[in-house]
């Protein structure tokens, strides 16, 4: 595991293409935008456009930080990562409950752009799954 801050480990799995992070805590709205813009310079270090997000730890939601994700950060992956990008978070089933509308628009708005694709589960095992199968996408 490498420690991209206090708050956030991250590892890379060549065997898949996967790049794994965790947030350990809760964090701030401008801790979230500061691990999302760690997570994707570590990405365009080791090629990785195969990502699995485990949000258990983080359980928060924050209309902004959602709002800056779709407008600003998805295109961003669109546009230096040489191909489509897969996200599968992975949440507490009580956070998938809570999950809002925002949560939801960014599953969306990804899907049209076709070139970030976001997919929710409650199980690391289903997740991995899913983005091998995205593998040579």
């Amino acid at each position: 595991m490498k420690r991209l801050t206090d708050y956030l480990d991250c590892l890379h799995r060549p065997e898949t293409g996967t790049m794994v992070c965790r947030w350990l805590r809760e964090a701030t709205p401008a801790e979230m935008r500061t691990s999302y813009e760690q997570l994707f310079a570590e990405a365009q270090g080791i090629g990785s456009r195969l990502w699995l997000l485990d949000i258990r730890r983080r359980n928060n939601e924050d209309p902004e930080t959602a709002q800056w994700l779709m407008d600003e950060y998805m295109p961003l992956l669109a546009a230096h990562l040489g191909g489509p990008t897969f996200l599968a978070y992975l949440l507490s089933p009580a956070h998938l409950v809570r999950v809002d509308d925002d949560a939801i628009d960014i599953v969306h708005v990804a899907q049209l752009q076709r070139s970030v694709h976001v997919a929710l589960f409650i199980e690391e095992g289903k997740a991995n799954e899913w983005l091998v199968q995205q593998a040579g996408k």
